[in-house]
């Protein structure tokens, strides 16, 4: 099982003690580390590591030449990146398994980015500095919903990072940039496949036939991901304690009987045939 120490070592080689790990907040299968680093250089290694790890880091103070720092940068696992800190800096950094970006990748390797200012990004930056200095302790739904609200970030992020820089590295299919746009907004119950078009720049009809080619259409994919979603919050004995019509509510669906629904259209039992007998 991952945990900071062990991710410091597999990716940078470093000990807790060279990457002045100072604190660390768990939130399931994403961590919120802050350093104050001893070694003033962290060079990604080659090797890949047995549970890939992205980071996104989030220093504060100079570089070790007095120059600005950029707000953030994300670091995939095995990039070719050495950063060089002085020893005024404090950094925060918000490891993601890879596996939880998987559907943002196109066919195509994550690249080591550095962030701008945007809003997108300061947003993420304040939320996760204040996480990271909040040291109360959290029950099993706040972590869930931490962990979801910084995947969302991370993959935001990436989005709009990528997107900007779509003439160098090739624009990726309509539906799967759908697909990435469907995953921040599972969630929303209010959202509908018309906003999806809107925020594509496609027109309604375009998207429809996009999803036609590869043999089902925006709703259904939309559906199978909140279907998805709540599957999983189903099944885990942690979430137990919501009922169905909250597990719905998390996962995109109006209310409980819009769930099962969906479930059945999907072939798949009730809530309550999922969800593991107490």
């Amino acid at each position: 099982m991952s945990s900071p120490p062990r991710l410091l070592e597999s990716h940078l080689g470093l000990t807790s003690h060279h990457a002045g790990l100072i604190s660390t907040r768990t939130f399931r299968s994403i961590y919120v580390t802050v350093h104050r680093p001893q070694r003033l250089q962290w060079t990604w290694s080659a090797v890949e590591p047995a549970d890939p790890h992205a980071v996104v880091l989030f220093p504060s103070g100079e570089g070790p030449d007095g120059s600005p720092l950029p707000i953030g940068r994300f670091v995939p696992p095995q990039a070719d990146e050495t950063i060089e800190w002085s020893r005024s800096n404090e950094v925060v950094a918000v490891w993601v398994p890879v596996e939880t970006l998987r559907d943002f990748v196109h066919g195509g390797p994550l690249r080591p980015l550095v962030l701008q200012p945007t809003p997108m990004v300061l947003a993420f930056r304040a939320f996760t500095l204040a996480i990271a200095r909040n040291a109360e302790d959290t029950t099993s739904i706040s972590r869930y919903a931490i962990e979801r609200l910084l995947a969302e970030m991370v993959f935001g992020t990436l989005l709009e990072l990528y997107s900007a820089d779509l003439p160098e590295r090739g624009q990726p299919p309509l539906v799967d940039r759908a697909r990435s746009a469907m995953l921040l907004h599972r969630e929303d119950p209010q959202f509908t496949i018309a906003e999806l078009a809107t925020e594509l720049h496609v027109s309604l009809r375009h998207l429809q036939r996009a999803f036609a080619k590869v043999g089902t259409t925006p709703g259904d994919a939309l559906r199978r991901l909140r279907v998805e979603f709540a599957e999983s919050l189903l099944r885990n004995p942690d979430y137990t304690v919501l009922t169905i019509e909250e597990i719905a509510a998390h996962s995109g669906f109006s209310s409980a009987l819009q769930l099962r629904r969906a479930l059945r259209a999907e072939g798949m039992p009730s809530p309550t045939m999922i969800r593991p007998h107490r």
